[in-house]
């Protein structure tokens, strides 16, 4: 008899003693079957290093993202914040860092500066997604946005709102000398939110504008010494019921959202996938409740976590 078909009886045998003839016989004699048998192995998935910047929504937005490549089984290693875009996006361009996250207004600036060019910013999300695509380095590219956005707006009390039938700044506008504004200092010349430009687009006339510190204005219109204020959407206060954001209707604002910022060589479809994923449930809503968490003494991969953990679901 062959040798190697002696081996393999002589393995059948053995097993035949302690078990009987099964599907674990039959795995035992493909590990019989020494050098005609194959192993299957799964390679390990590229690792990822990712970074933000000091700022709290930036180091919010990118362990978010981290935490999803995570759940997709992706090696994902942290790399300190940095003190600056600037400083971030170049150790994009030199590839030490390959995905972070960014607003459309701080990337579309950079780009701009690097390429010596004041074109204007575009106004709306999908004009300004189209020209980050034309205008980035060729080493970097965007992904899917997200609908959370952090912009200058007016809110007020929602009794105020609910009293006056009031949601947009047309509304506010319809109505003149009727609010009081709580709003910091320069805001008559502020652009592209100021007294100014709510004048000439929307007509509005407020009864008086108390100037006020900026940490100080939810508080005045919590208590009744003005009726509105001037805020940005990402707040967290602006979460609560007892507050409604008006909808600036005529766009007097840029967009300004969330999105991906990625190299070209670490955005593969399979990187790229998670990330939009991510980002299609992201809205302005959950990053007032992710950035409020933070203020209540979350640490950023908690809140991430928690955020992650429902993508999907």
């Amino acid at each position: 008899m062959h040798p190697h078909h002696e081996a393999l009886r002589s393995c059948v045998v053995r097993a035949s003693k302690s078990i009987k003839l099964s599907t674990a016989v039959v795995v035992l004699l493909t590990a019989c079957g020494g050098s005609n048998s194959s192993a299957t192995t799964v390679p390990l998935k590229p690792k990822i290093v990712i970074s933000s910047t000091s700022d709290p929504t930036s180091v919010m937005l990118s362990e978010i993202y981290g935490q999803a490549l995570e759940k997709a089984e992706f090696r994902v290693a942290r790399k300190k914040a940095y003190d600056t875009p600037e400083a971030l996006y170049a150790a994009m361009e030199a590839g030490t860092v390959q995905v972070t996250g960014v607003t459309t207004q701080a990337l579309y600036s950079w780009m701009e500066a690097q390429s010596g060019k004041t074109d204007p910013l575009p106004q709306t999300t999908t004009l300004q997604a189209d020209a980050l695509t034309k205008g980035l380095p060729a080493t970097l590219k965007i992904g899917a946005t997200s609908t959370a956005e952090d912009v200058p707006a007016i809110f007020c009390s929602a009794t105020f709102t609910q009293a006056n039938t009031i949601a947009t700044l047309t509304d506010l506008g319809s109505k003149p000398g009727l609010a009081t504004l709580a709003a910091p200092d320069g805001f008559d010349t502020a652009t592209p939110l100021g007294s100014g430009t709510l004048k000439d687009t929307y007509q509005i006339s407020f009864k008086a504008v108390v100037p006020t510190a900026a940490d100080k204005i939810v508080a005045a219109v919590t208590a009744g010494t003005a009726d509105c204020g001037v805020g940005t959407t990402a707040d967290p206060a602006l979460a609560a019921v007892t507050f409604t954001v008006l909808q600036d209707d005529k766009a007097v604002v840029p967009n300004n959202v969330l999105l991906p910022l990625v190299t070209a060589a670490g955005g593969t479809i399979d990187v790229t996938s998670v990330l939009d994923a991510t980002s299609a449930q992201l809205t302005t809503s959950e990053l007032r409740t992710l950035m409020q968490r933070l203020k209540d003494g979350a640490s950023p991969e908690l809140a991430a976590n928690e955020f992650t953990g429902n993508v999907g679901s």
